[in-house]
C-alpha cells in the first residue's frame, strides 16, 4: 500500500514551521509526516516567501539561513517545478489567478502529492486536497 505524500502551500509551510495559526493536530500530523519523509515543499515557496519578506507582511531576517535550517532540520523534500509543470500551471482552468498556487496545483497534480492548504479558491480545482 502507497503512503500518502504531501505538499504544503506556502502558508501551510509558514503555520507549520512557526505553529501558529494551526492546531496541534495540524503540527503533530505533519511533523509525523516529515519525520517519514513524505512532506514536500516547492522551491517556489521560498520564492514567494521572500517576496513576502520583500513587502514586510512577513519577517524573516535571513531568508537562507531559514530554509537551510528547515531543510536540515526536517526530512522535507524540496522538489523544483519542471518545465511541463510550470506550461499545465497556464492551462489550468482560470479559476486561481495567483501563478505561484497555479504551480502548486501543477506540482501536487504531477507528483500525486495530496496539497496543504486551506485556500478557498485551490479547494475548486479538482486535486487532492487536506487541511486539519
Amino acid at each position: 500500500m502507497k503512503q500518502d505524500a504531501y505538499l504544503f502551500d506556502t502558508h501551510a509551510l509558514i503555520f507549520w514551521t512557526n505553529k501558529t495559526s494551526v492546531s496541534e493536530e495540524f503540527v503533530r500530523f505533519f511533523d509525523r509526516q516529515a519525520q517519514q519523509g513524505v512532506l514536500h515543499v516547492s522551491s517556489i515557496s521560498f520564492w514567494e516567501i521572500a517576496f513576502l519578506v520583500q513587502k514586510g507582511k512577513l519577517a524573516i531576517p535571513d531568508i537562507h539561513a531559514w530554509k537551510n535550517e528547515l531543510l536540515s532540520q526536517t526530512n522535507i523534500r524540496l522538489i523544483d517545478p519542471s518545465a511541463a509543470e510550470m506550461i499545465d500551471s497556464t492551462l489550468l482552468p482560470h479559476l486561481h489567478k495567483d501563478p505561484f498556487d497555479r504551480l502548486l496545483i501543477a506540482q501536487a497534480k504531477y507528483n500525486n502529492l495530496i496539497l496543504v492548504t486551506q485556500d478557498q479558491t485551490i479547494q475548486a480545482y479538482d486535486i487532492p486536497q487536506i487541511w486539519l
